[in-house]
């Protein structure tokens, strides 16, 4: 069935308290409902990294609570308008230092407020759901910043570091506040979260999220179960995650995640990871598998390289794991990311499997009639994008071509310039036979490369946010008319 969407992730939406949060929500989604959009696609929702980064998270089950809504804290009386009114309102655009301060004071104060001896019945509930993840990383985020934030490996108890059970004993209960602070926490962004989710089957627009494929070091998913991880005895990294050196960089990418223990893995039927995306599944209908192709073959890098020049490729889990992900969750619809040097058996996997593969339109003009990113060269099974959230925005891109490039991509089209490129681009990927068309929002308002959302290997990303005016109705219609035009909506 033919769909099209929108990507632009929670923080992204216009705000003035720093980031976009769950506040701001229901305009974009009349914004996606006015114009005909079936689908909403947004970047992992995990607690992000010092830098930012939603792709280097302390837990790959957490919910980033920056993006709580303060005004309906407001609204259930755990805080009060005059708290709400201080802490909210003053940011002007992307401001994530505001944003960390003043929500803590918010929840803080909200923490005060609620009815620790006798909660609601939901919060026991979301407890026991939870307990597999949530008590360890409570546990982990009160005794980092017992440890003034370091990352566990160089915490001062060499017994915490190593979860001895008289270390766990006493931490716990010394820092049994902060603790429950924290399990309130994901307990409110779990409760808003899950009224987001009826939102948006209301408007019948389905939300598609990103799981990264590997983990930070420096999360409690490594630190509570060591032994599912690639360590030495003492628990450092003996291999780490990366790519290796090609066109783009003579280094590679050496990203430092540490590599799974996959035999380990397998011994309790990938437990961890079932769970991982059964806790996807709840938050998300559709879900893209970034790098996905480290599951047919992944690249190891000996820990405390400095580059990525001397790693090796090794067999991934392969075809037996991802079936028993898709026999545990058959109503969990897959996209595959399976976009740079891929090999002709990633492909075969995916295949397999039966997954949606990417398709970005940005890497399609190279002159090469036969490129596969060329939009009349699809398959109808993908997901198609001008650009992801690595790629510039459309007019950047054109932008900062050279002029016999340009020259190229109008042949290729067949356009006669570059005016309004990117809605001419968009209009070229809605009539594609990709199954589903996906835009971004930076591209439907014609940004510049000054809206780019991340520059991979780079730090400052991740702070691009949508105007208000990029929801107008003008901007609607126009999709809207495109969307019906191009077969691409039920009505």
């Amino acid at each position: 069935m033919r769909a099209s969407g929108i990507l632009l992730h929670i923080t992204s939406l216009p705000s003035t308290s720093g980031v976009g949060t769950l506040a701001e929500a229901d305009r974009f989604i009349e914004f996606l409902r006015e114009s005909k959009q079936r689908y909403w696609q947004i970047l992992p929702i995990t607690p992000t990294d010092f830098v930012n980064s939603p792709y280097a998270s302390p837990s790959a089950f957490a919910g980033n609570t920056l993006v709580i809504d303060a005004e309906e804290l407001c609204r259930e009386g755990l805080i009060d308008e005059e708290v709400l009114s201080e802490c909210t309102g003053h940011a002007r655009g992307n401001d994530y230092g505001y944003a960390i301060a003043q929500k803590e004071r918010l929840l803080r104060a909200a923490y005060d407020n609620f009815v620790k001896d006798n909660p609601p019945s939901d919060y026991a509930l979301f407890c026991e759901r939870n307990e597999y993840w949530l008590n360890d990383y409570a546990l982990f985020c009160a005794v980092k910043k017992h440890f003034d934030g370091k990352s566990w490996l160089e915490w001062d108890d060499e017994d915490i570091r190593m979860r001895k059970a008289e270390a766990m004993a006493k931490y716990s209960q010394m820092l049994s506040d902060e603790v429950d602070y924290v399990v309130f926490c994901q307990y409110i962004f779990d409760k808003q979260w899950k009224k987001f989710r009826a939102k948006l089957r209301k408007a019948g627009i389905k939300l598609i999220g990103d799981i990264p494929i590997y983990v930070a070091y420096d999360s409690s998913d490594v630190w509570a179960h060591s032994e599912l991880f690639d360590l030495t005895k003492d628990r450092r990294p003996s291999w780490v995650a990366g790519v290796p050196p090609d066109y783009f960089s003579e280094d590679g990418q050496l990203w430092g995640n540490p590599l799974y223990d996959w035999d380990a893995m397998k011994k309790d039927g990938f437990d961890w990871w079932t769970r991982r995306v059964g806790k996807c599944g709840e938050l998300m209908d559709v879900l893209r598998i970034d790098h996905f192709r480290a599951f047919d073959s992944y690249y190891a890098i000996k820990y405390g390289e400095k580059t990525a020049r001397k790693g090796h490729w090794r067999k991934g889990i392969g075809y037996d794991f991802l079936k028993h992900i898709q026999d545990s969750f058959p109503n969990l619809s897959i996209i595959a990311e399976d976009l740079g040097d891929i090999p002709k058996s990633v492909l075969e996997l995916r295949d397999k499997c039966g997954l949606a593969g990417m398709k970005i339109v940005q890497f399609a003009y190279d002159g090469n009639w036969s490129n596969p990113f060329l939009p009349q060269n699809f398959e109808e099974h993908c997901v198609a994008y001008l650009g992801t959230h690595d790629n510039d925005t459309t007019v950047g891109w054109w932008q900062s071509l050279e002029a016999w490039q340009q020259d190229i991509v109008l042949n290729m089209t067949g356009l006669k310039d570059g005016e309004h490129i990117a809605r001419k681009l968009i209009r070229i990927l809605a009539e594609s036979k990709a199954e589903l068309a996906v835009y971004s929002m930076q591209d439907i308002a014609e940004d510049d490369a000054s809206s780019r959302m991340n520059t991979p290997g780079t730090l400052g990303c991740w702070k691009y946010m949508a105007k208000r005016g990029d929801f107008s109705r003008a901007n609607a219609r126009w999709l809207a008319s495109l969307t019906v035009n191009t077969h691409r909506t039920e009505d």
